[in-house]
């Protein structure tokens, strides 16, 4: 028996309505096609048909993930600083993790008003509920992190676990390293995406189980290598010229990358030889049974999805799946969740149209809800079961109130959208919406993102802040060996991303043992640097190189000119060439 008749009999007539064809999108006035296959998966959860296509929905999200950002803000009672992901400007209070998991924001409860917009209200508790500063998963060691999964003795790492590392997103089992992007098993690394099982490499993309190289791109078992593309079970290559290991030797003590001007000639190097000698497959796809998308690893039926790992199954349009998840839809960051619908960073069963609901089942429009059931438009609430905007009901009461809500803002063209951009805690112009999905400027406006000064209201520390002790980057020395300790928490200007920022000491340290050249960039752009060089959750339509078959691939921002061939010249190009 149905908990919502009225609501059931009012989407089913919408959906009987409805077929399959070109419609334009409410944000951005595109023209897209909604499909038959969308359609069913609206069925199976009794919601209407979206009103902007998939590709805006995963932008939309994106505005709301963290991406790569820390700020200060002040503890809205005490005014100590805390460090955390949500910047001041938003108008969203924090409090630091242990702090905010020891209150109970059922006192925050509001009666909520059929007469005026949903989201109107829900804006409301959401400036009333702080949100936790960093949202450790596992609390981490004398580190600065957030949604650590167990971080020691690092510092602005972001979902990851490591251990002395420094400035990286998403890095699993990461140690002695920086500047690292979604990879995994490194040790003594610097500035690497997309990589698993390497040590001691630097300047790496795309490759896997590499030792003592530098300069790779889609290298698999290489070792003392400087600069190489496509090459497997390969050693001392120099920019893919066989060299003997005396003379390799040779040329690599010419090179010294503690110097920036000699990284900048040789970065540069690197990605002309990765557009005019590197191939790229259609997708970086890897026991992805009948699946389609880019990034996904022993997956079953996960279609049109980007980034999903091991155990995803039965999934349409969702990107950065972990765990176990199953049965979801335009979902993002689903981790060992199933039965989700249009949701972001989120576990648990059958949620539709939340973020960040961790270990909770049947529930809609609720943000930052732990261990929670059948709830509605909560936010902050652990443990609780029939609440609507945080005040608590009897089940019979929740269901009938449930109904006329769903009811009412069905009618108001409220029902089936996300939250507003303009909501989000996140700054639109570090958050995941342009660089991992590909979204314009112009995009984010139309979707109504909130516009702020990124250092405004206090977001960079008191440090930072004084003037008087600022100096340019160009000031810093090229050479590492000439990083004194002097420029150890003094104000630095990056006059590019119009950003400060400080190196701290133990990542000066790093920089002269791993002889690394001082960075003039803001860290976050040098993630950013990262990020636009890995393919994106955006695709677009080509054709193989070698072969003319038509083929959808993920667009790539710092590659926009690639050769790409399909998966079947592709292994014929590595054994005849790698």
């Amino acid at each position: 028996m149905s908990n919502t008749p009225n609501f059931d009999l009012k989407v089913k007539a919408i959906l009987d309505a409805t077929t399959a064809g070109e419609r334009v999108d409410r944000l951005t006035g595109e023209a897209w096609m909604l499909t038959d296959t969308e359609i069913d998966w609206c069925k199976k959860f009794n919601v209407p048909p979206a009103t902007v296509s998939p590709e805006t929905r995963w932008k939309h999200h994106g505005v709301w993930y963290v991406g790569y950002q820390y700020w200060y803000q002040s503890h809205p009672e005490t005014r100590k600083p805390i460090i955390c992901t949500v910047h001041p400007a938003t108008g969203i209070k924090v409090l630091p993790d242990k702090e905010w998991f020891e209150k109970d924001f059922l006192s925050h409860g509001r009666e909520y008003q059929l007469d005026r917009p949903f989201f109107e209200q829900w804006r409301e508790l959401q400036l009333a509920v702080p949100m936790p500063a960093s949202r450790n998963h596992v609390e981490p060691v004398n580190s600065i992190a957030f949604v650590s999964q167990g971080d020691e003795d690092s510092y602005f790492v972001g979902a990851s676990k490591t251990k002395r590392t420094y400035y990286a997103h998403a890095a699993m089992d990461v140690e002695d390293c920086a500047e690292v992007y979604e990879s995994s098993k490194l040790q003594e690394c610097f500035n690497v995406a997309d990589s698993s099982r390497l040590h001691r490499c630097s300047f790496v993309r795309a490759s896997y189980d590499c030792l003592n190289s530098s300069f790779l791109f889609d290298c698999r078992n290489c070792e003392f290598c400087f600069g190489a593309t496509n090459k497997r079970n390969k050693k001392y290559l120099w920019w893919n010229e066989q060299l003997t290991k005396e003379e390799w030797e040779k040329r690599r003590a010419e090179v010294d990358l503690g110097s920036r001007a000699v990284v900048s000639e040789q970065m540069q190097r690197f990605r002309t030889f990765v557009r005019e000698r590197a191939v790229w497959p259609e997708n970086f796809n890897d026991h992805a049974i009948d699946s389609t998308g880019e990034y996904l690893f022993k997956t079953t039926r996960v279609m049109d999805s980007y980034l999903c790992g091991e155990g995803a199954i039965d999934q349409y349009f969702c990107n950065f799946s972990f765990g176990q998840s199953e049965n979801n839809a335009f979902t993002g960051y689903p981790v060992n969740g199933s039965d989700m619908y249009s949701c972001a960073s989120i576990s648990g069963r059958r949620q539709k149209f939340c973020f960040l609901t961790i270990r909770s089942e049947n529930m809609e429009y609720c943000m930052l809800c732990y261990n929670c059931t059948d709830c509605f438009g909560c936010i902050g609430l652990q443990r609780k079961q029939f609440c609507i905007f945080n005040k608590q009901y009897t089940e019979e009461e929740y269901w009938k109130r449930v109904d006329a809500l769903r009811c009412t803002m069905l009618d108001r063209g409220e029902y089936g959208e996300f939250y507003p951009a303009g909501f989000s805690p996140s700054y639109p112009g570090d958050s995941g919406a342009m660089y991992w999905f590909g979204a314009t400027k112009e995009e984010l406006k139309k979707m109504g993102v909130m516009e702020f000064e990124p250092e405004s209201l206090g977001a960079i520390g008191e440090e930072l802040a004084d003037p008087s002790k600022m100096r340019n980057v160009s000031e810093l020395p090229d050479y590492v060996r000439d990083l004194t300790d002097d420029w150890i928490g003094v104000p630095l200007f990056d006059p590019v991303a119009n950003r400060r920022f400080a190196m701290i000491r133990p990542e000066v340290e790093f920089y002269r043992r791993m002889n690394v050249a001082p960075p003039t960039k803001h860290f976050t752009a040098r993630l950013k640097d990262l990020w636009v060089e890995v393919n994106q959750g955006s695709f677009m339509e080509t054709t193989c190189t070698a072969c003319g078959k038509a083929l959808r691939v993920a667009k790539n921002a710092g590659h926009p000119e690639r050769k790409i061939l399909c998966i079947e010249d592709y292994l014929k190009f590595i054994e005849q060439h790698g």
